[in-house]
């Protein structure tokens, strides 16, 4: 039986003293992190914030609209929308969640796929987005829901502002 791999440890800052509180507690992760593995890695870079409430509220609401012009629940609009648009954007942009999807989900029949993507297991993809990520997602959605015939509400009309969706179309 193999050790199970440690997880990296990530450590987020928006202020200098937000950084200085991780960077006092990097002599004990390093320490513990070179007895485990031997050598390590230090990476800096900008953090990508996650998707925005704005973008989940349109994801469903678009889903919930093809439910009631098309033939499958909303449920079953999102789990297909996660599995033929989500995925490839993750899979091209996180190596993490590229070797999880392929090592659990990717070598199965495509029903099994869809089953996966949707309650009660609904494996995570959306979740694992940034903004630009989902923005991306939500243009691919709205392409394939309106080449499709679906008739999907403008944002600007149920509350959110184009000022935010420009966020979510950008």
């Amino acid at each position: 039986m193999s050790t199970p791999k440690p997880k990296p440890y990530v450590s987020r800052a928006s202020t200098l003293q937000d950084a200085l509180a991780a960077v006092a507690r990097l002599p004990g992760v390093m320490t513990t992190a070179i007895q485990q593995w031997g050598e390590i890695e230090i990476v800096v870079r900008k953090r990508e914030p996650k998707r925005s409430l704005d973008q989940n509220r349109l994801q469903r609401l678009w889903c919930r609209e093809a439910s009631e012009q098309g033939d499958m629940t909303a449920e079953e609009y999102r789990g297909q929308m996660k599995l033929h648009h989500g995925i490839a954007i993750l899979r091209r942009d996180d190596e993490q969640f590229c070797d999880a999807y392929d090592r659990l989900v990717g070598w199965r029949p495509y029903e099994e796929k869809l089953a996966f993507m949707q309650e009660p297991i609904d494996f995570q993809v959306t979740r694992w987005m940034s903004k630009r990520q989902k923005a991306e997602y939500l243009n691919a959605v709205y392409v394939d829901f309106t080449g499709r015939g679906f008739r999907l509400t403008d944002p600007g009309l149920k509350g959110i502002g184009p000022d935010q969706y420009r966020e979510v179309a950008a």
